[in-house]
C-alpha cells in the first residue's frame, strides 16, 4: 500500500484532516457551516469526491462533527465513529463535558447544551469498538480506541509513526504553547492509558484537533491523575 500524506485543514477553531493513500479518509468536520472549506481543500489538493472512502469522527463533540451532515450531501462515503460516542453524533448533541479547571467549567456552561439544528437524518455507517483497520478504505493505518477526553474518543494511527488524535492532547493556548492534557477529561485514568498506548505504538508526531502538529517527545503528561472533582468512571 502506498505512503500516507496528511493534509491539515484549519476550520476556524478546530482542524479537519485529509489523509491520502490509495484513497482518502476525511478526519473530523469542524463546527456546522464548514463543509465548503473541506471541499475547497479537496479541490486544491486534487482530491475528487469519488476518492473519499470514509469520514472518520474522532469523538462526539460538535466542533468535530458539526459539518458532517453538510458533507454527506456532497460526498457519498460512510461515516465512522466509536460506539460509545455514536449516540451524540446521531442526535446532534454534545458528549458530556467534565472540566478540570474553572475556565473549562465556564466553557461547559456555554457549550454543554449546544445542538446541531440541521442533521439530515444522519446515522453512523461504521461503528467502531476497539479498532478498525483502514486497509479496505485505501489508507495504511488503524483507528484505535483512545478514551479519556470522551469515553468514545478514538485516534487514527498511521504507518509513518504519526497519529491524528482529536482532543486527546492539545496546546495550552489552543493554537500555541506547550502540549498538555485537554481541559475536559471524562476519565483521567483512561486518558493516561491512551497516552501510554500511543507511546507504545512508537507514535512520534500528533495531529491534534486544534492547532499545529505536536511532537510526542514534547508531551509532558504526569503519570498520575490531576486532583479534581470532575473525574468520572
Amino acid at each position: 500500500m502506498q505512503a500516507v500524506k496528511v493534509i491539515r485543514v484549519p476550520l476556524r477553531l478546530a482542524n479537519s484532516y485529509l489523509v491520502q493513500g490509495e484513497k482518502t479518509v476525511i478526519v473530523d468536520a469542524g463546527d456546522p457551516g464548514f463543509s465548503r472549506d473541506i471541499l475547497k481543500a479537496m479541490r486544491k489538493n486534487g482530491i475528487r469526491k469519488s476518492q473519499i472512502s470514509l469520514i472518520f469522527i474522532t469523538h462526539g463533540h460538535i466542533d468535530h462533527y458539526g459539518s458532517v451532515f453538510e458533507l454527506k450531501r456532497h460526498i457519498d462515503a460512510p461515516v465512522a465513529i466509536q460506539a460509545i460516542d455514536q449516540t451524540y453524533l446521531e442526535s446532534g448533541t454534545q458528549a458530556p463535558l467534565f472540566p478540570l479547571n474553572r475556565a473549562a467549567a465556564f466553557l461547559k456552561a456555554v457549550g454543554q447544551d449546544m445542538k446541531v439544528r440541521k442533521r439530515y437524518g444522519l446515522k453512523a455507517d461504521v461503528v467502531i469498538n476497539e479498532r478498525l483497520n483502514l486497509e479496505s478504505f485505501g489508507v495504511a493505518g488503524e483507528i484505535i480506541h483512545t478514551p479519556g477526553h470522551t469515553m468514545g474518543s478514538s485516534s487514527l494511527c498511521l504507518i509513518n509513526d504519526t497519529a491524528i488524535t482529536g482532543d486527546l492532547i492539545i496546546r495550552r493556548y489552543l493554537f500555541r504553547g506547550p502540549a498538555e492534557r485537554v481541559a475536559f477529561l471524562h476519565n483521567q485514568e483512561a486518558f493516561l492509558q491512551s497516552v501510554r498506548t500511543l507511546r507504545e505504538r512508537n507514535i512520534k508526531l500528533l495531529y491534534p484537533g486544534h492547532g499545529s502538529p505536536i511532537r510526542m517527545d514534547r508531551v509532558r503528561i504526569p503519570n498520575r491523575p490531576q486532583t479534581t472533582t470532575a473525574d468520572r468512571k
